[in-house]
């Protein structure tokens, strides 16, 4: 990929209009997401595009504002994206952002990338072929099964970029018989900070307590459908693949809402290996690079989000609202207020 038309260019501040923090952060690091840009700008998507959808307008504003954004370096007023993003959330019954009111930045990222998922999504047949010889294989053809599913119905570039499969299994207590294996797709990783009463100090240790075996017993047991019975068992999470482009959100909120998880986290700027996690073919190709974080200051009444973004010349910026700076020193983004983080895998954008 070409990244030289992206230097020198970019660095723009966006006006906060009434509690749209949470959006401006989410748009600058979607704008330094080389890799969706090369898709959206692509003459064959916007062919394919289906305008008449409500969906394709957040698209439509979304790419005038990106051009003004790349037109330059300035401060630019996002008041019609703004305006057209209250107006299809009514639409499309997400009460959430239909006004001025102060709201979750992961959440508005599953909105705008919903809405540019059903704009240009279409059918696909994907064909699976060859037998299974190996575990790794029966797993293999149920999670092809189950992209092969979706992908009938609406695959889009979104899919292929942003979203994984992870699998759940559920094992005998003696770890010899597999109950049950279910795939699952996902687009943001909810990674714990806590689990019980341990605390991650760093994303490798998120990640071990997402894939840590969970007992089931007791009243927790899990109804085997075949015997019609709840039998003890442990329940085990692995990823059978990672997207190009992994979002994590660290949950830093708890369930109620009641308190905030204001805990450092330390996260690799580079070289984030997390080939122990998969249980898919190639598990070493999973290695990613950090190009954004979005930041939530304040508690779970309320408070403000910034970014930082690394551009194409590799240089971080800090972006708040209509002020843009230049980091030197990345130690200073690894905060407690650290709470969405961008990876691109490696080599994605050569």
């Amino acid at each position: 990929m070409d990244l030289s038309k992206y230097h020198n260019k970019g660095i723009t501040g966006l006006e906060n209009l009434g509690n749209t923090c949470f959006l401006n952060s989410c748009l600058q690091v979607l704008n330094h997401t080389y890799e969706l840009n090369e898709v959206l700008n692509s003459e064959k998507l916007k062919k394919n595009t289906k305008v008449d959808l409500p969906d394709a307008e957040i698209l439509k504003e979304w790419n005038d504002l990106r051009t003004v954004m790349w037109s330059g370096n300035g401060i630019v007023t996002p008041k019609k994206f703004v305006y057209n993003v209250h107006k299809i959330a009514k639409v499309k019954n997400r009460e959430l952002f239909t006004g001025f009111a102060q709201n979750d930045m992961p959440e508005f990222l599953l909105f705008i990338m919903d809405c540019i998922h059903n704009s240009i999504c279409r059918s696909v047949t994907m064909r699976i072929s060859g037998n299974a010889s190996t575990y790794t294989d029966e797993m293999a053809l149920k999670c092809y099964d189950t992209q092969k599913t979706i992908y009938a119905k609406e695959y889009s570039e979104i899919m292929d970029m942003f979203y994984g499969i992870y699998v759940s299994e559920i094992k005998s207590m003696d770890g010899t018989k597999t109950l049950l294996m279910k795939p699952e797709t996902y687009f943001i990783l909810d990674l714990p900070i806590i689990y019980g009463n341990e605390m991650a100090n760093n994303l490798y240790g998120c990640f071990d307590l997402f894939t840590r075996p969970e007992m089931l017993q007791g009243d927790n047991a899990w109804f085997n459908e075949e015997t019609q019975k709840k039998e003890d068992t442990y329940k085990h999470i692995s990823f059978w693949n990672l997207p190009k482009v992994l979002v994590i959100t660290l949950k830093r909120f708890s369930p109620n809402g009641s308190h905030k998880i204001n805990h450092k986290v330390e996260f690799p700027f580079e070289d984030l290996d997390l080939s122990k996690y998969i249980c898919g073919y190639n598990a070493n190709t999973y290695v990613y690079d950090l190009y954004g974080i979005c930041n939530h200051m304040g508690g779970t009444s309320g408070g403000h989000y910034t970014a930082f973004v690394k551009n194409a010349m590799n240089q971080w910026y800090h972006f708040n609202d209509r002020n843009v700076s230049r980091v030197e020193n990345l130690t200073e983004m690894v905060t407690p207020m650290a709470y969405c983080l961008f990876y691109r895998k490696k080599n994605n954008l050569l």
